[in-house]
């Protein structure tokens, strides 16, 4: 799904409507904190470049917020009409299982919302450009753990963390104290 996608799909939407829809980005989540931060960044892209009345970021698990309360933020923002657009490459367990169940009980609690499934990221020749880019620049072995190192930086003191309670858990009580800015 492009952003080029989304936008069609939205100018469609509001010409039928005089409300803007909003857009859930929809992902599984993580244990690691700060997992989902290159979502965020996602969304934050969509916010600048179309016209949404929100775009929120919805996960399925471990991580926050929950796609129940990114369907909440959308409600409370005005939107009636919801594009739900699958962070997945492909239409597997969590796009053909999963999201439904999500939709199905967001639809039990929001009767007057309409919710609209977008295709999952599948193949777009700009994303096939970054890999080949990535595969320019791969990193070193030594590099490879990194994401480990970042999470400390946006720590929940989530129990499920593969840091908790290790040395580099800055909020455990008794390891490091919290990273500045990250309170």
């Amino acid at each position: 799904m492009t952003e080029a996608s989304l936008r069609d799909i939205a100018l469609k939407e509001s010409a039928s409507s005089s409300r803007l829809p909003a857009v859930i980005l929809f992902s599984h989540g993580s244990v690691l904190c700060g997992a989902g931060i290159a979502l965020d960044e996602h969304a934050e892209r969509i916010r600048r470049s179309t016209k949404y009345v929100e775009v929120a970021v919805g996960y399925l698990n471990y991580s926050e917020p929950t796609f129940a309360e990114a369907v909440q933020r959308c409600y409370d923002a005005g939107a009636r009409r919801i594009l739900v657009a699958p962070f997945f490459l492909v239409p597997g367990y969590f796009v053909t299982t999963a999201l439904p169940k999500q939709i199905a009980t967001a639809q039990a609690d929001f009767p007057d919302v309409e919710f609209l499934i977008t295709p999952p990221l599948g193949f777009d020749e700009l994303l096939a450009d970054a890999l080949i880019e990535s595969a320019r620049n791969p990193l070193p072995a030594s590099s490879w753990r990194d994401d480990l190192t970042n999470a400390a930086r946006y720590c929940r003191a989530n129990s499920q963390c593969p840091l908790f309670g290790t040395p580099r858990c800055p909020r455990v009580p008794g390891m490091n104290p919290v990273p500045p800015g990250t309170e």
